[in-house]
């Protein structure tokens, strides 16, 4: 089998970009749409449960686009660490983007608090952390650690990404 840009990783991030961090993508996204199938029933009133808050369209459409662009993040970036021949310059602006898609994800994460806030604070809204669920704090703390390792990757700390 011929190397590919995988083939240029430390062990530790070869195992979380190819395995770890698709798996917690899909998760999220499964998760996402699992507890919000409100979302698909086009806010019809007489097809949602009276439990579910009828939530206004645009504070529904940036999750949804938020879980588009990670599946294909996702799967342009598999393709690039498994279908493509080694070059450590993909590698690296593969990895600065995947950056960039986890602090967007903080940016839609604090975007949907802002427009939800039931008082009407907007974006001090964020700040406001005790009302926070555990889902949230979820949202908000998983790309410390997805941003650690890939920062980690790109300094080197895991070992050097080989030419």
């Amino acid at each position: 089998m011929a190397p590919t840009t995988a083939s240029l990783l430390p062990t530790l991030p070869r195992v979380f970009f190819l395995y770890l961090e698709p798996i917690f993508i899909s998760y999220g996204m499964f998760m996402n749409f699992s507890q919000s199938t409100h979302l698909f029933k086009f806010l019809d009133t007489t097809n949602i449960s009276p439990n579910l808050p009828i939530l206004p369209l645009p504070t529904l459409i940036l999750p949804a686009q938020s879980a588009s662009y990670l599946l294909n993040m996702m799967l342009y970036g598999l393709i690039i660490l498994l279908a493509t021949p080694p070059s450590k310059k993909l590698l690296q602006a593969h990895i600065a983007i995947l950056i960039i898609a986890d602090l967007t994800h903080w940016v839609g994460l604090f975007h949907a608090i802002a427009q939800t806030d039931p008082n009407r604070r907007g974006w001090a809204a964020v700040l406001d952390t005790e009302g926070w669920t555990p889902e949230v704090w979820n949202l908000a703390l998983y790309p410390v650690g997805t941003l650690a390792v890939k920062g980690a990757t790109l300094m080197g700390w895991f070992g050097e990404i080989a030419e």
